[in-house]
């Protein structure tokens, strides 16, 4: 089993952001665009199995199941959403996400307009990795009048982006066939994020 390891710290966090959000309504929740970068494999590791054993017997051979890891390379996409909508899923090419990256590649073409269509009351739900908590971003943000939502650290499970993320890597890998090379698995990444039930 795999799990977050929490702090007393991170259980206070979250508690305490649990009592300041506990009276939101939908019309407030509605102007949050929750969004995150994730990393999908041609081979993922994430084809889960479920079965009922002994306890203690977690080990046991016969409960063991070999699987190549992350092979065949990568895709790292970006994508938000909200009640009402969702954001285009961008495809993050040639190398890492740099906060220069970030602005130019997310914040400007795909956060900014989205913004616009909510309105003003725009609140934005990014992690708290290095790129997004940049100056030159907060400089953006501040310019077009974008609220961020503070978020605790170690709170990924609270924001519901991970999941759509879990669905939507579930869907790719159902597909029949896989995809086996990045050009089939960005293909199908696009084509499965819109497939993807709203969560309204």
């Amino acid at each position: 089993m795999v799990c977050i390891k929490l702090t007393s710290r991170h259980r206070r966090d979250r508690k305490k952001w649990a009592t300041e959000h506990v009276d939101w309504r939908k019309n407030e929740w509605s102007n949050v665009l929750f969004s995150d970068e994730s990393r999908f494999s041609v081979r993922p590791d994430n084809r889960r199995i479920f079965i009922w054993r002994d306890r203690g017997s977690r080990n046991n051979p016969a409960f063991v199941h070999e699987s190549v890891r992350f092979g065949g390379g990568g895709v790292l996409v970006y994508g938000g959403i909200s009640i009402d909508g969702r954001t285009d899923l961008y495809i993050i090419r040639d190398g890492p996400l740099t906060a220069r990256r970030y602005k130019n590649e997310i914040l400007r073409p795909i956060v900014v307009p989205y913004a616009a269509a909510i309105g003003d009351d725009l609140i934005l739900m990014d992690d708290n990795c290095r790129p997004p908590r940049a100056n030159l971003v907060e400089d953006i943000l501040f310019e077009e009048g974008i609220v961020r939502m503070e978020w605790p650290a170690c709170f990924p499970d609270m924001n519901p982006i991970e999941h759509i993320q879990d669905a939507l890597g579930r869907r790719v890998a159902g597909r029949q066939p896989p995809p086996q090379t990045l050009q089939e698995l960005e293909r199908a990444l696009l084509e499965e994020w819109y497939r993807i039930p709203q969560l309204a």
